[in-house]
């Protein structure tokens, strides 16, 4: 290998970290669950602690294959799948089943004469230790899911120099953070923005995000299987 291209593969490695962060599951899971945090901090946070769990699992099994030689089960990537298959249901059960049957209902009252209308009120409190666990783990097994196929396709990953390949999975993984900061952000507004219009419409924007976790996470587990 010319490793004068090495800047250049970095950059590659960095927009394809970028690209890999937007991967449907990717984003139908973290929106799911972020989309309930309380304010746009605590989204982008959400978003930081998926990444971070993403990145640490690439960087460890990319520290075992090429740094200490161990191989990987051909069946590992195919077993994550599957299970994120089946978390993206879970989720999507899960956000519906708070919106429906919980945690949340319709409050009816006036003020100063005006028509009825109502409210839509959740009394959920908080859980910011249970998600930052759930952040960390949707993330471990993003890691778990993509390991595979990632490692594959390493340019420099039969250098004999696997440190450059380590590099590689440690920019890789910048991207995925950055481009994941950047999403928290903008669905942190974006939870804001509905909120403020209508709290009924966040409701079935929340309804629509469940349903479409369950659908992407059915049809994963199908093409797998």
């Amino acid at each position: 290998m010319d490793y004068s291209q090495l800047p250049m593969i970095l950059m590659f490695a960095f927009g394809l970290g970028l690209l890999h962060s937007l991967d449907a599951d990717h984003i139908m899971a973290v929106s799911n669950l972020a989309s309930g945090q309380s304010s746009t901090k605590a989204s982008v946070t959400f978003c930081l602690r998926w990444a971070l769990g993403h990145g640490f699992t690439l960087l460890v099994i990319g520290l075992l294959v090429f740094a200490v030689g161990i191989s990987l089960p051909v069946s590992l990537s195919l077993y994550a799948e599957v299970a994120v298959g089946l978390m993206l249901v879970i989720i999507g059960a899960v956000v519906l089943f708070d919106i429906f049957r919980q945690r949340a209902h319709i409050h009816f009252h006036q003020h100063d004469g005006l028509l009825e209308h109502a409210h839509w009120h959740s009394h959920k409190k908080e859980k910011s230790h249970r998600h930052t666990h759930t952040a960390i783990f949707v993330g471990v097994l993003h890691g778990l899911a993509g390991s595979a196929p990632l490692l594959a396709i390493i340019p420099i990953a039969r250098t004999e120099q696997p440190v450059y390949a380590f590099i590689y999975l440690a920019v890789f993984s910048l991207g995925v953070l950055f481009a994941m900061l950047l999403f928290g952000g903008l669905l942190g507004v974006f939870t804001k923005k509905i909120l403020s219009l209508s709290e009924s419409l966040f409701r079935w924007v929340r309804v629509a995000l469940g349903f479409g976790a369950i659908t992407a996470g059915s049809m994963l587990i199908v093409e797998i299987i």
